[in-house]
């Protein structure tokens, strides 16, 4: 399979969606979709679970026959409204690109939190999440905002990029999810299975 990267506006992204989703069949297209992350935000003394593009302006594209599919999309009509430029946005991806971008958001296509475990110096003690495999690279972590920065190779260079975690004295917390109360926002997580003894 073949991922690709389209480029369009940061905020258009849905719409770009739903064009290659209407105009192209699933023959060609095995998927098409954004990949999202989740942030925990302190606002106010109240506890949000955020969700967020993880790349702005980026749509994503795994075929299984490359040549077809982008002359599909080269023929969608007024297609120049949705990608920046066909010449720079259709971008074919490196199959160590796509791997990374699978593990890190999983079959849901979403980047969940790591839970991260710390000592009294802010050492991290154990990690736990989509950061787990990518330790290494994290350059730096911002306890207080709760998030990690990493720097990876990705589409021929090295980027940098924040991605959310969460502490143990956030786990028993309420939180808001689209502006709701969730009481049970973190239970899917795997690290409850992990670390329970740990963060309960």
């Amino acid at each position: 399979m073949q991922w690709y990267l389209l480029k369009t506006w940061a905020g258009r992204e849905e719409e770009l969606l739903r064009v290659i989703r209407r105009s192209v069949p699933d023959s060609l297209c095995k998927e098409c979709f954004m990949i999202d992350q989740e942030r925990i935000w302190i606002r106010q003394k109240r506890n949000i679970l955020h969700r967020e593009p993880l790349f702005p302006g980026c749509v994503f594209l795994i075929t299984p026959q490359s040549d077809p599919i982008l002359s599909r999309i080269e023929q969608i009509p007024a297609i120049d409204r949705w990608i920046v430029s066909k010449s720079l946005s259709i971008l074919r991806m490196t199959e160590e690109d796509g791997r990374f971008l699978e593990e890190l958001s999983g079959k849901e296509h979403r980047v969940k939190l790591s839970y991260v475990l710390k000592d009294e110096q802010g050492n991290i003690c154990k990690l736990s999440g989509p950061l787990s495999d990518y330790q290494e690279y994290i350059k730096r972590i911002q306890f207080k905002k709760r998030y990690a920065m990493i720097r990876h190779r990705l589409w021929g260079e090295e980027r940098t990029f924040v991605l959310g975690i969460l502490l143990k004295e956030d786990v028993n917390q309420e939180y808001l999810l689209n502006g709701r109360l969730a009481e049970d926002a973190l239970a899917e997580y795997s690290f409850y299975r992990k670390y329970g003894d740990d963060i309960r």
